[in-house]
């Protein structure tokens, strides 16, 4: 279909207008890969760094050092339930005191679904971007036959490079939905992981505190 010398910019070409929602779907989907590998990575490296230090001083009872760590580290998950318990437990309200616990798990299903933050785009793309090419490669065809009916030509030779470039789309399709969903299946899997990390993080903060609560 296309000489050796053939550029990506002819191949886009040739894909026809289905394939500007598609770059646009693979642009989106890079976007999101990157965003989430850096932000899984320096979440994997923080957690552990933190859950150290943080163990260390309230095994010392040292609160004070406890609250400023988790303000040095605000917005890391692990930090921001070591807070919640914290604050509930310093609180004047007897109720909020003896309902710590539960309001750090609440924190804590907040905080699970904000890991999963951007995902769904590309599961969205995984599922959306095949269908888009065979939208695509559909059209193409068409107009090829439409092509063949009005020159009034027969044979298949007449409407092989049509056919042939609208199959581009499909190709294109495929591959951008390829690429998001092995992202999506391996960020979904690294999520389970921090989810669970998280959980022991958060238990064992919360021995320590059970145990030997900080006054207010």
């Amino acid at each position: 279909m296309f000489a050796e010398n053939s550029s990506i910019w002819e191949m886009v070409k040739h894909g026809g207008m289905t394939m500007v929602p598609l770059i646009v779907c693979s642009l989106i989907g890079w976007a999101v890969i990157f965003e989430r590998s850096w932000r899984f990575y320096s979440l994997s490296r923080d957690l552990r760094s933190f859950h150290l230090e943080a163990m260390n001083a309230l095994l010392r009872h040292e609160w004070d050092d406890v609250k400023k760590l988790c303000l040095k580290n605000e917005g890391l998950p692990t930090a921001e339930l070591l807070r919640t318990a914290i604050d509930r437990l310093n609180a004047k309200d007897e109720r909020l005191r003896a309902n710590w616990l539960e309001a750090v798990e609440r924190r804590r299903q907040i905080l699970n679904q904000e890991l999963r933050k951007n995902l769904w785009m590309l599961g969205t793309i995984g599922s959306a971007a095949p269908f888009i090419g065979l939208a695509g490669t559909v059209v193409g065809i068409l107009g090829a036959f439409n092509e063949m009916a009005r020159k009034g030509a027969g044979g298949f030779a007449v409407v092989a490079e049509g056919i042939s470039s609208a199959l581009v789309a499909t190709a294109a399709g495929i591959i951008v939905a390829v690429i998001a969903v092995v992202a999506f299946n391996a960020f979904q899997t690294k999520w389970s992981g921090f989810v669970l990390l998280i959980k022991i993080q958060a238990e064992e903060f919360a021995e320590i505190l059970s145990s030997s609560a900080p006054k207010a």
